[in-house]
């Protein structure tokens, strides 16, 4: 297999590709006076099978564009297949029509992954609710790998010995949190969550234990807005210091900022989507998934 790769994520590639023992083929871009994407792939890959790394976090409807650019160029030079590695797949979280006349998002963008050209797709913990599994989503074959195990070992490391409670801030993430948990032999707590818009919501009253060291873990940090309610409910019962984990940091609208001031201590993340708080690296888990 080779390895090449889009804008948004080429050192995850050429991590990934190194750990995996692969070649990488570079890619140019550029955008003409109007706006529209050009790129090139710098390589043979005739009879090959290429991955294509392109994960879609801030950007994501220019870095579909530019994925799809990238999937017709190494079709147009007879690659064998295309192996889509996106880190972080955007759309997941619409995965229900919840009114008249909205589009099931998380199907529909699958469909344009599929259709652009993509014989199998690799991502890492991908917002799965109303879906169980990946394969509900997508027509191909599909592998929803976890950062989860790593960014447990990272955080144990850093605390060894000390008393830690997990706490996931709604039901949607259990799934993630129950990871952590297990891996720091942890105690796990759930809140519930009610959503009253797109920016604002309300948790449940925490009514558990007190003074320890609490780890809030969900997949996803946006606006942090469910985080900071949470925050503000542990304070309350005496928590402290109050970490918090995902696998992706979207951290939109000064999110990092509030959160620091409604006393978050500390955040580990990964680089799904690169940034100043990507601590923990998912290249292992990419690299064992995309070796032959």
């Amino acid at each position: 297999m080779l390895v090449t790769y889009g804008s948004s994520c080429e050192a995850l590639a050429r991590a990934s590709a190194k750990i995996a023992g692969l070649n990488v083929l570079d890619t140019s871009r550029r955008r003409f006076p109007d706006g529209e994407q050009y790129v090139r792939v710098d390589g043979d890959v005739r009879g090959q099978d290429v991955a294509v790394f392109q994960s879609l976090g801030l950007n994501p409807d220019s870095y579909l564009v530019e994925y799809a650019l990238i999937v017709d160029a190494i079709r147009g030079a007879g690659c064998r297949s295309v192996t889509a590695v996106v880190p972080y797949l955007a759309y997941a979280r619409q995965d229900k029509r919840f009114r008249d006349g909205e589009p099931l998002s998380a199907k529909a963008f699958a469909r344009l992954i599929e259709r652009a050209g993509t014989d199998r797709i690799i991502t890492v913990d991908m917002h799965l609710h109303r879906f169980s599994r990946i394969s509900e989503v997508f027509d191909i074959p599909a592998e929803n790998v976890s950062a989860m195990p790593l960014i447990a070992e990272h955080y144990a490391k850093a605390h060894r010995g000390e008393s830690i409670v997990v706490v996931g801030p709604d039901m949607e993430s259990e799934q993630w949190a129950k990871q952590v948990a297990a891996t720091l032999s942890s105690r796990l707590y759930v809140l519930e969550k009610e959503r009253l818009g797109d920016r604002d919501v309300r948790v449940s009253d925490v009514s558990f234990g007190k003074g320890s060291r609490a780890l809030l873990v969900d997949d996803m940090i946006s606006t942090g807005k469910t985080l900071m309610e949470v925050i503000a409910k542990l304070r309350l019962q005496g928590f402290s210091p109050i970490d918090a984990a995902a696998a992706h940091s979207l951290l939109v609208e000064g999110a990092y900022e509030r959160l620091k001031a409604a006393g978050m201590s500390e955040l580990i993340s990964t680089d799904t989507v690169p940034g100043p708080h990507s601590s923990v690296s998912v290249a292992p888990v990419l690299a064992r998934a995309i070796s032959p």
